[in-house]
């Protein structure tokens, strides 16, 4: 039998693709805790999230095409599972990019009976996701498992009562409307035989006044380069999603439009001490899937420490930073 998955990402690697997948479809995304499951909040609800690597099913099954992955007993898993939150389980085939999701509410049970369950889907069907944003496999349980690009994970947990029972024709609507109201930078729902779904862009509008604000905090330049040239942007500290995340100036500082979307993505970030800081993980994760291309030149750009307001009133709040890297994912 031939290898298929040439790519297998470690927990701390699935924790930023579902990072930044999460972000494709809202703002309004924070990381909260939680080692494999972890817990996220998306447009202001809160699930856990277990994630794995797609593999072959191994030796003695006959279809090769048939694909799975395994969930073990863990305290971590335990401990979510008897919470009040959603436990969602996706499988990560990196070959074709895409998530496959299992109806949580289906598995349950399963979970309460074994130690270790395996859950079976078809590569076939993550390959047919790769070209159609979204496919479905019906096992001979009926059991709906649904594969789907990372773009439409945030669309998956927001619908999760609802979209395990759709046909393959409402799925195709269902992303197709999603991708309508993201060009329009809209929200909206959809009417299915199944119900009412919700697509919710969340796109936070920034204030004026903050802004004004922390331009004349820094002068107009950011604070990891030096750089003005009018491509400075107010980036919030603790995420605007984040019930923290206030219009304040502790929690505002000024970058140029890079280093706001490094400091985002967390491939970037600053201590308490102010010292500015290479995410060593998220790099090893971008390197793992060819996107760490001029790396060493992006390295060049940033001082080794934040370039502070003289006025130590305008300063970043130093619990602000601790959070902030928090629900970034950083260590």
């Amino acid at each position: 039998m031939s290898v298929r998955n040439t790519l297998i990402l470690n927990p701390s690697d699935l924790k930023y693709l579902l990072i930044d997948s999460l972000r494709l479809y809202s703002d309004n995304v924070v990381f909260i805790d939680g080692n494999n499951p972890y817990r996220f909040s998306i447009n202001k609800k809160t699930f856990y999230v277990l994630i794995k690597n797609v593999h072959e099913s191994g030796d003695g099954r006959a279809n090769q095409d048939e694909c799975r992955i395994q969930i073990s007993e863990s305290k971590n898993f335990n401990d979510a599972m008897n919470s009040r939150t959603d436990v969602i389980v996706l499988g990560y085939f990196a070959d074709e990019k895409v998530f496959t999701a299992w109806n949580p509410y289906l598995m349950r049970d399963r979970f309460n009976q074994k130690q270790t369950i395996s859950l079976y889907s078809r590569f076939s069907v993550q390959k047919q996701a790769a070209i159609s944003k979204i496919a479905a496999y019906r096992d001979t349980n009926g059991q709906s498992v649904l594969s789907f690009l990372p773009d439409y994970l945030g669309l998956y947990l927001e619908n999760l009562s609802k979209i395990h029972l759709l046909s393959d024709a409402e799925l195709l609507e269902l992303v197709s409307q999603s991708d309508n109201l993201n060009t329009q930078n809209q929200d909206g729902e959809v009417d299915f035989a199944e119900g009412q779904l919700t697509i919710t862009h969340t796109r936070y509008k920034r204030d004026p006044r903050f802004k004004t604000i922390v331009y004349d905090a820094y002068d107009n330049r950011c604070a990891m380069c030096g750089i003005q040239l009018e491509l400075i942007e107010a980036a919030h500290i603790v995420p605007h999603s984040h019930e923290k995340g206030t219009d304040e100036i502790g929690n505002g500082i000024s970058l140029c439009a890079l280093h706001h979307t490094a400091y985002d993505r967390s491939l970037i970030f600053f201590d308490e001490n102010f010292n500015i800081l290479i995410n060593d993980s998220k790099m090893e994760y971008l390197q793992k899937v060819g996107l760490d291309s001029g790396f060493r030149k992006f390295q060049t750009l940033a001082f080794d420490k934040i370039q502070l307001p003289t006025n130590h009133t305008l300063r970043p709040n130093t619990e602000n930073i601790k959070l902030a890297n928090q629900t970034r994912g950083i260590s």
